[in-house]
């Protein structure tokens, strides 16, 4: 049975030494540590290139290594395990690749490596271990300190390089995404105004709307409705012929036709009652 993982170690390697100001990196880790969950954080120096945090039961430690020999120039070690007692199952500890991860990535956008390496290890992170892991990083060499170099070793340090590339296993730097284009702002349109033609007058006036207007389905139903209380001719000549009582005829007007209906009726009924006594008179 393999021993279990205790620490995680992700090296950030550059071609040539960034600006970057180790200990403002060191006192702004130990802000955002202070702000976090369990409050109380220690740091310890190993001279002045390496910082060690304890806190809870991990161990999170950040070493810089400038100016090495070799392909590479400086190298920034992130390491994230347990602390001595061992124990990376509880607390912080058992978080230690996705801590290792979050800090090598906030960095790497920071400054941008030229290569990133990815290591487990059994023991805790400590000062001796980020030594060695500086002494085995690929294409260091004590006995070359840089400069410039002839062309023999020029041909040398790039088939180092082709053969390092193709045998890569370890995850690249992140792309920088490309930026995509802004949107153009939209433009007012423009507008073609045009004078409008002069148009000949006739002399004669036109109607506007030469299309009669079609009748309201409400007015033919009027019209049918005047049509059916309307007198037909018989009634027009009944009413236009004189009344007759006791076979007397009896005249109407348009106005004061009572009373000429009672004076007709009055003079009638006088002249019945007043015959039989003029036939004995003689008359």
């Amino acid at each position: 049975m393999s021993d279990p993982i205790t620490s995680t170690i992700a090296q950030l390697l550059f071609r040539s030494v960034p600006p970057l100001d180790f200990p403002n990196l060191v006192d702004d880790l130990r802000t955002s540590l202070m702000e976090g969950p369990t409050g109380a954080c220690g740091l310890n120096w190993d001279h002045e290139d390496v910082a060690i945090f304890n806190l809870d039961n991990a161990r999170i430690i950040l070493g810089w290594s400038q100016p090495l020999p070799g392909r590479y120039a400086a190298c920034l070690t992130i390491g994230v395990g347990a602390d001595e007692s061992g124990d990376c199952q509880i607390g912080i500890a058992s978080h230690q690749g996705t801590i290792t991860r979050l800090l090598a990535d906030r960095i790497n956008a920071r400054y941008m490596s030229d290569r990133m390496l990815w290591k487990t290890s059994t023991q805790s992170p400590t000062a001796e271990m980020i030594d060695v892991m500086v002494e085995e990083l690929p294409g260091f060499d004590p006995a070359w300190p840089g400069g410039n170099p002839d062309s023999c070793e020029f041909d040398r340090m790039l088939a180092r390089y082709d053969a390092e590339t193709a045998e890569q296993i370890s995850e690249l730097a992140p792309e920088v995404p490309l930026r995509q284009p802004r949107p153009r702002r939209p433009q007012p349109p423009a507008y073609r105004t045009e004078r409008p033609k002069p148009q000949t007058r006739t002399d004669t006036a036109t109607p506007a709307n030469d299309i009669p207007a079609k009748a309201h389905p409400s007015t033919r139903e009027m019209q049918r409705i005047r049509a059916a209380l309307a007198e037909t001719e018989q009634e027009a000549q009944a009413a236009r012929a004189p009344r007759r009582l006791f076979g007397l005829p009896l005249w109407r007007a348009r106005k004061g036709g009572s009373a000429l209906v009672a004076a007709s009726l009055a003079a009638t009924l006088g002249s019945q009652l007043l015959q039989p006594a003029l036939a004995a008179a003689g008359y």
